[in-house]
């Protein structure tokens, strides 16, 4: 049995024989991650192991509001499969993580899941690294043969100018989510090493120090293999996998400035008589790209709604109390088998002033489209930036 001593300062946690000052985020994981994938947030947890005289109080990051909102237009439009999450991007705090499936069958927490392939949100490590070593600009124009969509052998590793050659940016390209170009920029420019360097460095095959356990994403990728990286660099492969929950912090880096922060959803905790015996203070962060690199990130994928994949459904969006938030994003699409169907991203960031959020929102559709993840995404945006939100007031969804 482990004794404890309530600490003097909820951010200091020191060991000593026989005595530990407060509760750290890896003793929380066992218990947190159990629940949330269950898709509850019981009020009060008991942590194995340790005595306090009762169980403890616990206070979620979770905005009530926000979370009954996702619920609530993930269970109005029905997917087959839906997901909404969105997060603090300076904290790591988780806002809102909701599911929902139109048949109502319970998959678990599929905000945690690793199973999803990235598809083109790949294409954000690509940029990443292709900024980050000065390989290209936001201006830089890279030409390309073929359709957007298509990913050929020969448009990546031997094009040739001809009457039919697009010359866009590399802030158009991303935006219109041209296979080719990122194709030829992992395989051809960067390199398999250094591709696989960057989808480190932002997370993916990894795990985060944070009080819940979930799936990082997942690379499968021989860097020796040109073609397998051309595939990875511009999304056009299921071998590479993504969670909801890390495509938003993903996202998050664009806008905090470059660091990689670890999503938390537990805010406090407190013991017997409304002790406290925890509290979130320091996200644990790494920096993924610099300063500069994460500004033009923005360029890039403020361009996918303003003039690329996900203009439609953001069309005059910037009117009324929404006149003055800036929205970024990259689209995602592909097919997958767990579960199978068609696969629809749209992970980015809204700020407006210094009220910020990052978000993903995923939409697996097996026969019928019901709804495009960037739809939901504007809906969930048009109530957090919403004036009239703080006269709100709806109760918290009884369950995901």
């Amino acid at each position: 049995m482990t004794a404890v001593s309530w600490p003097i300062a909820m951010s200091r946690v020191h060991t000593e024989k026989g005595v530990e000052w407060g509760i750290t985020e890896s003793i929380l994981a066992p218990v947190i991650t159990q629940h949330v994938a269950e898709k509850r947030f019981p009020e009060s947890v008991s942590i194995p192991g340790l005595d306090l005289g009762g169980e403890l109080q616990v206070t979620y990051t979770l905005d009530d509001e926000l979370q009954h909102e996702a619920t609530r237009l993930l269970r109005k439009h029905r997917p087959d499969y839906g997901v909404l999450v969105a997060i603090d991007p300076d904290n790591g705090h988780i806002l809102a993580m909701s599911d929902n499936t139109r048949s109502g069958t319970n998959h678990g927490n599929l905000a945690t899941r690793n199973t999803f392939p990235a598809a083109s949100i790949s294409k954000i490590i690509t940029a990443v690294a292709a900024l980050e070593e000065n390989k290209a600009n936001a201006r830089t124009v890279i030409p390309f043969n073929g359709k957007a969509t298509s990913l050929y052998k020969k448009n990546v590793f031997n094009h040739k100018n001809n009457k039919w050659t697009r010359k866009l940016t590399l802030t158009e390209s991303f935006g219109k989510s041209v296979n080719s170009v990122f194709g030829r920029l992992g395989a051809v420019t960067l390199g398999g090493k250094t591709m696989r360097e960057y989808a480190y460095r932002l997370g993916f095959d990894g795990q985060f120090a944070s009080d819940l356990s979930f799936g990082n994403g997942s690379i499968d990728l021989d860097v020796e293999d040109r073609w397998q990286v051309a595939e990875m660099a511009s999304g056009y492969t299921r071998r590479n996998t993504l969670s909801p929950l890390h495509a938003a912090t993903l996202a998050a880096t664009a806008i905090n400035g470059g660091d990689l922060v670890a999503p938390v959803i537990v805010e406090a905790m407190t013991g017997p008589f409304g002790v406290p015996v925890y509290s979130h203070q320091q996200p644990a962060r790494s920096e993924a790209m610099s300063e500069s690199t994460s500004s033009q990130l923005r360029t890039l994928m403020e361009q996918t709604v303003s003039d690329g994949s996900a203009r439609k459904s953001f069309r005059r969006f910037n009117r009324g109390d929404y006149k003055s938030v800036t929205v970024g994003g990259k689209t995602g699409s592909l097919t997958g088998h767990q579960p199978p169907g068609k696969y629809d991203w749209f992970v980015g960031y809204a700020y407006r002033g210094d009220k910020k959020i990052a978000f993903a929102a995923l939409c697996i559709n097996k026969e019928k489209w019901y709804v495009k993840s960037a739809r939901l995404a504007r809906e969930l945006l048009e109530f957090y930036f919403s004036g009239d939100r703080d006269q709100q007031t709806p109760e918290i969804a009884a369950a995901l």
